[in-house]
């Protein structure tokens, strides 16, 4: 009878045969795009080589370590956005012996408009655990971004031209920019015009500026369905 492979050697089996891993999202950033690794690009490459070698692994427990508001001063007035950082720690087990596992703790950050932080949060956590896990290269490097400061202090600095979301989802302009964006569809086609008129009547909202101060999630679906095409 062969001699049962511990933990050790199976994450390293399993690290050896994960070399990389596709960047298959595509992210928009205002008049530039890049790609960028998923969290389903990351589970397409290790779930099947984990089950070969017999691990699996999963989120044993999750710690909300920070949470609160964020303000942030727009040409609309100003905009709140809820964060969250999440610390997981990311179990690791030998299917032929569980008692044998390893665990590693990873954090992610998360910050949406509406009740998505926590999800942000807990992806961005679970993609990085099984990164550096197996030691997959990606070529992406975090250090060569800089991150806005997430104490949740009130804000006066003007919105970045773009915001990209390290979770992998996509990037948008601010909402001057879409707005000015969907205005100038708006005044050469007069069905987009009436489209958006009864957008805003649905929404009570005097005019788009409103609006994407009101529902900035709705300004973005908008902008990325009338003037992303």
């Amino acid at each position: 009878m062969a001699e049962q492979k511990n933990i050790f050697q199976r994450m390293s089996a399993i690290t050896q045969e994960i070399s990389t891993v596709a960047k298959n999202l595509s992210v928009d950033a205002g008049k530039s795009s890049y790609k960028a690794v998923g969290e389903a690009d990351v589970l397409a490459a290790v779930k099947p080589i984990e089950a070969k070698h017999g691990v699996y692994s999963y989120p044993y427990n999750r710690t909300i370590i920070d949470s609160g508001e964020m303000v942030s001063s727009t040409k609309y007035g100003e905009r709140k956005q809820l964060f969250m950082r999440v610390a997981t720690v990311y179990r690791f087990v030998n299917v032929d012996k569980p008692d044998e596992y390893i665990d590693i703790t990873t954090y992610g950050d998360g910050v949406d408009t509406q009740d998505k932080a926590p999800g942000k949060a807990m992806t961005y956590g679970d993609k990085y655990a099984l990164l550096k896990a197996y030691k997959i290269q990606t070529g992406d490097d975090p250090d060569q971004n800089a991150s806005e400061d997430l104490s949740g202090v009130k804000r006066g600095k003007q919105q970045k031209e773009t915001q990209p979301d390290r979770t992998g989802e996509p990037a948008y302009p601010t909402e001057e920019s879409m707005v000015n964006d969907l205005m100038a569809v708006a005044s050469k086609n007069k069905k987009v015009e009436g489209m958006l008129t009864k957008l805003l009547e649905t929404n009570q909202a005097r005019d788009l500026p409103e609006l994407a101060f009101m529902k900035p999630d709705i300004i973005k679906a908008w902008w990325q369905k009338l003037c992303q095409r």
